[in-house]
């Protein structure tokens, strides 16, 4: 190891040890940080950017007709596939799409969502599709579908670092625990899905704090899915069962209320957990 990068880990520990000491505001270290590593960091040079396809590179042109191409031929073809041959092509165009984004990183964290995004939207939607054309279309299909949409959003969105992408997995995960619990017990108390649902939202608190000390990104996105699971249960009665009882915007407003007077008590804890 160089002695430049000695220093540069030294530094950079020092800086984290500030962070998590609190002996600095967590803002002025983030700019000592990105202020070091931008001066650390060596130029990049990147193999698809708009100078590349002005003068005419012809490994990016034959790239790009590639995968439009590949895409053209399994969106026509898509429905005389078996269908395993219907979920690998659906894989592997969402891979593709996912490969694009990792590409575009570090560049362009929007450029890197447009095509993880839309790549979630392809397997969403050429699930959906085969579905339909082999006829599964009960409850359990549908929930194998969710399942995979939400451990392929979750694992691109962890490995990417984009919280929303990784958010859309829990999200789907979510969902999924939801239609199963329907579909094994489709009549259950209000009272009764508090409990099924409201351990889950500590869990997700816990995960939250355990993990704000190497990964704020993945932090904040736990915490988004705690808030989202802190409302399931009036969710799950309207929307999924539709037993809601009369008073659920009440319950709800309750809920809502005692949500902002937790945050607001413990508001120095959860900001440092969700601050990036």
């Amino acid at each position: 190891m160089s002695i430049n990068a000695d220093k540069k880990e030294i530094i950079l520990n020092e800086i984290n040890h500030w962070r998590n000491g609190r002996l600095l505001p967590e803002q002025y270290c983030d700019f000592l940080e990105n202020l070091y590593m931008d001066e650390a960091r060596p130029p990049r040079k990147s193999f698809i950017s708009v100078t590349s396809i002005r003068q005419g590179n012809p490994w990016i042109w034959f790239l790009g007709f590639g995968i439009s191409a590949f895409i053209f031929f399994i969106g026509f073809y898509f429905s005389r596939f078996p269908w395993p041959l219907q979920m690998a092509s659906a894989l592997l165009l969402t891979c593709l799409l996912y490969t694009v984004a990792t590409l575009v990183r570090p560049r362009s964290k929007w450029n890197a969502y447009l095509a993880a995004l839309t790549g979630n939207l392809l397997l969403l939607g050429f699930g959906i599709w085969m579905l339909r054309l082999q006829g599964w279309e009960d409850e359990l299909s549908r929930a194998a579908l969710i399942g995979t949409c939400a451990i392929v959003w979750a694992l691109a969105g962890f490995f990417l670092r984009l919280s929303f992408v990784h958010y859309c997995g829990l999200a789907c995960g979510i969902l999924l625990y939801a239609f199963l619990f329907r579909y094994w017990h489709p009549h259950e108390s209000w009272q009764i899905l508090q409990l099924l649902w409201l351990p889950l939202c500590i869990v997700l608190c816990w995960l939250s704090w355990l993990v704000h000390f190497k990964r704020k990104d993945v932090s904040s996105v736990y915490f988004g899915a705690a808030a989202t699971v802190w409302f399931m249960p009036e969710v799950d009665a309207y929307l999924l069962r539709h037993e809601a009882p009369g008073v659920l915007v009440w319950l709800g407003l309750a809920k809502l209320a005692l949500a902002f007077i937790i945050l607001f008590m413990f508001r120095k804890k959860w900001i440092t957990w969700v601050a990036s």
